[in-house]
């Protein structure tokens, strides 16, 4: 149990070093002289086939022009992660713990999402995510900026083109369509947007589950569940206030994902849930 803990922990790590390649705009190739090394092994270290070692990871931040806590906070996962549990910290006010599942959603090649009241981030409007972000009023306008271009560019693994894109299958509680976030007109948009998405990306499937629908092993969680390439196991994420928690014991898996197949069958088919979300829009528009 405790090599497959480490081999999780290192494909996040891979993860991020991915996304930050790219982010400076560099190839394989390019790391791969930082490290006098193949291509191959760039490949490996960024699908987490192979650890990255203090002194390779330290040059490679270097030439990716990471500093600050970013760097400094992948140094210390990577580090802790061989003996225990890394701890938290903050990566430009974002729970380092949400923006390691960014990166490891960007890797992901599906991912099946449950939540009963709110919209999964890669389907929303930039209207929708705004009233989120700002409720609170505890983040200045400029990191709600910062937040909302973040979440607003998860939704481009959907329409990727430099490998397949995601597959995408979220199950929403009808709470989560009559929620109310950001009021009458931010809502219909939101909805107009799911039946979009629905009907046009083959890799989107939104599934509704009715209230009275009865219990269920997620009932008050959001959870997603992640495949990625071999070798990097399928992953389950509990998001909550403030933290993102993975989980990847075989058997917590197993169960969530029973779970999940049972929600797909108990919650309304994919023009039931189409028309469904029509019906609220209507009300929307009567009210």
């Amino acid at each position: 149990m405790g090599q497959r803990r480490m081999n999780t922990e290192r494909v996040q790590v891979a993860a991020t070093l991915r996304r930050m390649r790219e982010e400076a705009g560099l190839s394989r190739e390019q790391a791969a002289e930082v490290l006098h090394c193949t291509t191959s092994k760039i490949g490996d270290l960024e699908t987490g086939r192979s650890g990255v070692k203090p002194l390779e990871l330290a040059a490679l931040l270097d030439r990716y022009g990471i500093s600050g806590d970013e760097r400094e906070d992948l140094i210390e996962f990577a580090r802790t992660s061989q003996t225990r549990r890394p701890r938290g910290g903050h990566w430009v006010t974002i729970p380092v713990s949400h923006r390691r599942f960014f990166d490891l959603e960007r890797q992901a090649t599906s991912a099946i999402f449950y939540s009963a009241e709110v919209i999964h981030g890669m389907l929303q409007t930039e209207g929708y995510a705004q009233a989120l972000l700002r409720w609170s009023g505890l983040h200045e306008p400029q990191v709600v900026e910062r937040l909302l271009k973040l979440r607003l560019g998860r939704s481009v693994v959907l329409n990727r083109t430099d490998r397949p894109p995601l597959r995408l299958w979220c199950i929403l509680g009808e709470a989560a369509l009559r929620s109310g976030v950001g009021g009458a007109a931010v809502m219909r948009e939101q909805l107009e947007h799911l039946i979009t998405m629905a009907e046009l990306q083959e890799n989107v499937v939104v599934q509704v589950l009715p209230l009275g629908s009865g219990a269920h092993a997620l009932m008050g969680l959001t959870v997603t569940l992640c495949d990625f390439p071999p070798p990097a196991p399928r992953m389950l994420f509990f998001d909550g206030y403030g933290a993102c928690v993975f989980q990847e014991r075989k058997d917590e898996v197993f169960d969530a994902t029973h779970t999940m197949d049972l929600l797909r069958a108990k919650a309304l088919g994919h023009e039931e849930s189409t028309e469904f979300i029509h019906a609220i829009i209507r009300e929307l528009e009567e009210n």
